[in-house]
This record gives structure tokens, C-alpha cells and sequence, in this order.
């Protein structure tokens, strides 16, 4: 208890000094926000034709290899008072630890590194501990999930690929001085792209040639060189596949249809829906491969038998259970809101142009010196700075809102989409 009023009041006064590129233990961050940023900057990177170079690091027993001595230091550079200091020393050094293994005990020990794992602060004081490391990268960005950190830059030429090497020098350099250090062996290149010619810089980790590979799992999602997650969705079907048959014929006595729909939710639709919001299929047949899952559990009706000849739509409306493809659309929009990310999604929207950005003054003294006795549509583009498309659809009415600045919502619109939310509870959904 008193652990978790220190953890409420400490949080509320370094929240603010956290780093925007940790996601881990941060309220409203999350594995989702971590890799929808990371997915975001591939998606930029192609829309442009660049290559975008990643470095997945993996730290050596992260959480048990954190020196007290200099963790303490930095909570004293932050500002922490000394008797603060000084009751977290004794938190963290002053603990006698023993192994406990079918009551065969051993003898006790004094731990001389690491953050307590499994209480309130450990996790709080590591995120501290490593929050200066993205303060070392000059030349790149990164994403950390608590000690998980990616490494990446946009590649347009050689000297792109020299500089990232830098900043992978000088995160070795941040390991030895913090005495934390890097699994080598499974740090790995992944190069983004689009290119039939792609670049293939070698990354060097204190002189030794880090792996390249096409394809790598980072926090549970599989992400390949395009983008595409056709292999993270081949495993995922296949997955559930397996815990569906392992449901059949551990429930063929069952009489319960809820028991079934919960124990179908749990272990096998919770795993189709792991952060769809990032693999989230476009094309038909992957959106079918997976619906193929749903429907097959729905043709399983309790005690064994087998509805035949029954359209899936008809069968969800039986059992009251939306579509897998709804599910995730609906998913995406709570992820929005939840995230107090909708008003900045929602920029421009609801029938606001690039027109918006003049003012009414300048548009109506631009069509009023549209006519052949003044000057031609090229001319006043010219003395106004005003797309000829832009007058064009203005002098044609095609736009009804009223010039001004970009729209976003009201509060009583923001208002209205949160109960159309809440009604999407009928779909499966709380708030």
C-alpha cells in the first residue's frame, strides 16, 4: 500500500520529464501506440520512395542489471530531495532475497543490482533509469516499450546509413557507462522498402556485424520488409486454428452455448484481435482467411453438431456475434478516441477545403476581379496566390462551408461520437 502511494505521487512528478518516445508502464501508451508510431513512419517512408532503416536491440537481463548506485545518481540529477534519495536506496539495496524451489530453500543473499520486478516502482524507476539514452541519438529516432528499443532513419543515400551507425555507436557507448549492456547476438537490421534494389548498409555493434534479416516479431506482431504482415497473419490463423480444434474436442459434452462463445472470445477470437488495429488486412482474401475462423466455430453448434448450409451472416445473427472485419473497424475508432488522439485525426474534416486557409475578404475580392473587362483567372492566381482550382470550385459553389479555419469538433459533437461509442457495445464493446 504505501508502495503504491509513493509509486501515484512520484509518477506525478517526473510524468513530465518521460521521454515521448517511451511507451511502457505510461498511462494512455501502450504496445499499440508504440507500434502504430513505428508503422507510421514506414507507411511516410514509402509514400516518398525512401528506404527506412530499423535496429531492433535486445538488452542483456534488462531489469536485473540495473547498477543501484547509478540509477540513484539520476534521481538525484532529476531533482529528487535526499531523504527521497535515501528511503529508495534503502528500498532498492537493503533486501535479502533467497530461491524457493519444492521447498528446497537457499541461503539468503543481498541483491546488488536490478529494480524490484512485479511491485509498483520497479517499473517506474527503470523507465527513469534509461530515459537519458534517447538524449545520445543525434541523427535518428527511436521507440522504446520499456527496455525494448527500436533504432531508425530514413535512408536517401550512403552518408544516411554512416549516420545511423553513429548513433549506434554512441548507444553502445550509453551501455558501458550505465553498465547496461546489449544481447549482441539478437540484434537485428531490418530494412523497410518497397525498391527492387534496396540498400544494405552493414551495421557494426562494438565491431561485430549485426544480422540482417526479412522479417522480425516485435512485441507479438510479425513485420516483414513491406509492410504487409502476411506473415504474422498466416501464423496468427494458423494459431487459432489449433486452439479452436483443441476447443472442439474438449467441449464436444458441453451444453452451454454461453460457455462455448466465452471459451471461443478467450482463446481463440482475443488472439485474431491482437493489436489489429496495426495488421488490420485491406485486401479481400486475407480479410476472408480470417472471418473462415469465426465461421467455422459458428457451424459448431453445441454437443457436436454441425449447421450445414447456413450463410455466416445468418449464422452471426443466430448467435448474436458481430463479424471479425466489424470488430476491428470499431476496434480502430475506440483506439482514436481512447488515445485522446480523435481531435487531431479529425482535423479537416466535415466539409473543410484548402480554401479555408483565406480569408473571406481576399476570396471575394478575388472573384470580383474575375471578369473580362479586368483580368483572366491566370492573372488573379497570380496576385492573390490562389489555386485556379480553388476559385474555380468557390465561384462554381461547390464548396458550402464558409470560409475559415480548419474544422474540429465541438464539444457537443465530440459529445455525439462518444455515445455513438457506447451503442457500439452491441457489436461487443465497452467504452
Amino acid at each position: 500500500m504505501f508502495e503504491s502511494i509513493i509509486h501515484k505521487r512520484l509518477f506525478q512528478l517526473v510524468k513530465n520529464l518521460i521521454s515521448s518516445s517511451q511507451h511502457g508502464f505510461i498511462p494512455k501508451r501502450s504496445t499499440a501506440t508504440n507500434l502504430f508510431c513505428l508503422t507510421n513512419k514506414i507507411i511516410s517512408s514509402f509514400q516518398i520512395g525512401s528506404q527506412l532503416d530499423v535496429i531492433y536491440t535486445d538488452f542483456l537481463k534488462a531489469f536485473d542489471s540495473i547498477d543501484s548506485g547509478i540509477l540513484l545518481n539520476k534521481l538525484h540529477g532529476l531533482g529528487f530531495h535526499v531523504n527521497l534519495t535515501e528511503w529508495l536506496h534503502s528500498y532498492l539495496c537493503n533486501r535479502t532475497l533467497y530461491v524457493d524451489f519444492y521447498n528446497a530453500v537457499s541461503r539468503e543473499f543481498s541483491g546488488t543490482s536490478g529494480v524490484p520486478q512485479g511491485s509498483n516502482l520497479g517499473p517506474l524507476l527503470f523507465i527513469l533509469f534509461i530515459n537519458d539514452l534517447i538524449s545520445v541519438f543525434k541523427y535518428s529516432e527511436c521507440l522504446l516499450f520499456a527496455d525494448d528499443l527500436k533504432l531508425f532513419s530514413s535512408m536517401s543515400s550512403n552518408l544516411d546509413a554512416v549516420l545511423l551507425q553513429s548513433d549506434l555507436d554512441c548507444l553502445f557507448k550509453w551501455c558501458t557507462v550505465n553498465k547496461l549492456h546489449l544481447n549482441i547476438e539478437k540484434c537485428s537490421i531490418l530494412s523497410y522498402i518497397r525498391k527492387a534494389q534496396p540498400l544494405n548498409h552493414v551495421y557494426r555493434i562494438n565491431d561485430l556485424v549485426s544480422s540482417r534479416s526479412d522479417s522480425v516479431t516485435d512485441l507479438d506482431i510479425i513485420f516483414d520488409t513491406k509492410l504487409d504482415f502476411s506473415q504474422h497473419i498466416d501464423s496468427m490463423v494458423s494459431k487459432a486454428y489449433r486452439r479452436l480444434g483443441i476447443l472442439k474436442r474438449k467441449t464436444k459434452e458441453f451444453s452451454s452455448e454461453i460457455a462455448l462463445k466465452v471459451l471461443y472470445y478467450a482463446h481463440v477470437r482475443s488472439n485474431l484481435e491482437y493489436y489489429s488495429i496495426i495488421w488490420n488486412p485491406n485486401y479481400r482474401n486475407k480479410i476472408e482467411i480470417i472471418e473462415r475462423i469465426q465461421n467455422n466455430f459458428l457451424l459448431y453448434k453445441k454437443n457436436g453438431i454441425y449447421l450445414q448450409d447456413i450463410y455466416s451472416s445468418c449464422l452471426r445473427d443466430m448467435f448474436n456475434m458481430p463479424s471479425l472485419c466489424s470488430r476491428q473497424d470499431v476496434c480502430c475508432v475506440l483506439f482514436f478516441y481512447n488515445g485522446s488522439m480523435i481531435r487531431s485525426w479529425c482535423i479537416r474534416v466535415l466539409g473543410a477545403r484548402k480554401y479555408v486557409n483565406y480569408s473571406p475578404e481576399i476570396l471575394k475580392a478575388c472573384l470580383n476581379a474575375i471578369s473580362p473587362d479586368e483580368c483572366i483567372l491566370k492573372d488573379v492566381e497570380a496576385v492573390f496566390g490562389i489555386p485556379k482550382r480553388i476559385i474555380c470550385y468557390k465561384r462554381k459553389q461547390l464548396h458550402v462551408k464558409k470560409p475559415g479555419k480548419p474544422l474540429v469538433f465541438s464539444q457537443e459533437e465530440e459529445k455525439a461520437l462518444a455515445s455513438s461509442i457506447v451503442q457500439l457495445s452491441d457489436l461487443g464493446f465497452s467504452k
